[in-house]
């Protein structure tokens, strides 16, 4: 993993209205990082922003999305109607990234960082607009200075797309948490389930994509590495742990004034036409992870909560481990097929589903993607055209890299080799690769 820290220039957030007066310029700036850089060199970067936003938006109805100098590059985001977030990175990584690249990070996957900080602010703490001119400037502090220090990026064919990795289960285990979730919502009717997360694949969702990719993003990168390694930590699993306990928030949920800790959310859930906000539960088993929502102006009570515990730590003791002894079948399968010659990764673009080859041993570097290998799949996954609803490119690169990146029905598969061989040969060997990682999917032949 690659710290962001060490990557970006400085990432800041302004509005234009609300400095628009001569010596009022650094009231625009709700968000500036790092902390030690002056006041003057703030407002001259985020001048330099609104005049280039100003100047582009006469040739375009579209926001500006991005600036290239000699020195830096510029990665514009516009959430909302006047806000502006704003990436740079340094000269190190404002070009095309040379050498071995195992440092390196394509500037598409740092700017899917910008947007997915963005969305996670949207999620626990709301839209810009709604936030006072008085507050925002340390609501934008406290959230976004511990989400810089705590993302971790990796130089991996996972971060070209962001995606959700689902468990596949077999019928009988996924009709077992099926009747698990609607026997609960029927017990608990307060309690709505939005996902049934398996270590870190999901297996059931209650929330429309974007929302759902926002909350496992939270889950897998931020809050169940933190419950992994306490778990690590403790030995042998203890009986908090077999089963089951409350994970948001940090200590749990034992009496009325853990109440008062539950994160509160934006969300919209399969039956809602806007977003609202809800306290979000999360319960824990094994490696199994349950979200609840329940409505802001519901009222919450210590009893409840320890009945919910004496109920679902039970059934989800058992589905976890009906669960694990069914992962533990496919993993041995999956090292059975696996080969070292090649990566691949799967996408699907209406439900946000990806895949992606296991890296051979995730203790070393040697799984890492080269950063022109990266930049050529982000460059297809982006320019939508190039592959088309059905469609097939193979790019193969002085070093002897193959790419191959197929598209049928909004499904998308691309595959990396590093291999002395002729297009007949990559051909065939990605048509096998795809029958034996895709064998549920249907490919239209080419």
């Amino acid at each position: 993993m690659i710290d962001i820290e060490k990557k970006i220039h400085s990432l800041f957030i302004f509005n234009s209205n609300y400095g628009p007066k001569e010596g009022d310029e650094h009231k625009k700036i709700l968000f500036f990082y790092p902390n030690d850089i002056g006041s003057d060199a703030r407002k001259t970067e985020v001048g330099l922003c609104e005049a280039v936003i100003k100047f582009m938006s006469t040739f375009s109805s579209e926001p500006c999305s991005s600036l290239q100098t000699q020195t830096k590059k510029y990665m514009f985001y516009q959430p909302e109607q006047d806000f502006w977030m704003v990436l740079v990175l340094s000269s190190a990584y404002a070009t095309k990234p040379s050498g071995d690249g195992s440092n390196d990070v394509e500037p598409s996957v740092m700017q899917d960082v910008l947007i997915s900080a963005y969305r996670m602010f949207r999620m626990f703490v709301g839209l810009l607009k709604d936030i006072s001119p008085e507050n925002i400037y340390e609501v934008c502090d406290n959230f976004f200075n511990p989400f810089i220090s705590s993302k971790e990026v990796k130089n991996e064919l996972s971060n070209v797309i962001q995606g959700i990795n689902y468990l596949p289960l077999e019928k009988n285990s996924f009709f077992k948490v099926i009747c698990f979730i609607d026997l609960l919502e029927i017990n608990y009717p307060d309690f709505k389930c939005v996902s049934f997360i398996y270590n870190d694949q999901l297996i059931w969702n209650g929330l429309c994509k974007d929302d759902m990719l926002t909350l496992y993003q939270y889950l897998v990168q931020n809050l169940l590495p933190k419950e992994v390694e306490k778990e690590i930590q403790g030995g042998a699993v203890t009986a908090a742990q077999r089963h089951g306990r409350f994970i948001s928030p940090q200590d749990g949920i034992r009496c009325e004034e853990d109440l008062q800790k539950l994160p509160k959310v934006f969300l919209m859930r399969e039956d809602d036409e806007e977003k609202k906000q809800y306290y979000l539960v999360i319960y824990r088993t094994l490696s199994a992870t349950v979200c609840f929502t329940v409505y802001v102006d519901t009222t919450l009570d210590i009893s409840t909560f320890k009945s919910l515990d004496a109920f679902i730590g039970p059934h989800l003791s058992t589905i976890a481990s009906s669960i694990s002894e069914q992962c533990t079948i496919h993993a041995l399968q999956t090292a059975q097929i696996t080969n070292a010659d090649h990566k691949f990764l799967y996408f699907n673009r209406l439900n946000l589903a990806y895949k992606t080859s296991p890296p051979l041993n995730t203790l070393t570097p040697s799984s890492a993607v080269k950063p022109e290998v990266i930049s050529i799949i982000a460059g297809m996954h982006k320019d939508r055209q190039s592959l088309g609803n059905y469609g097939e490119i193979i790019i193969k690169t002085p070093d002897e890299y193959w790419i191959t990146g197929k598209s049928s029905n909004d499904r998308e598969f691309y595959v990396v080799m590093q291999k002395n061989a002729n297009l007949k040969e990559i051909a065939d060997e990605v048509k096998k690769i795809c029958e034996s990682q895709m064998k549920e999917i249907f490919f239209y032949p080419m």
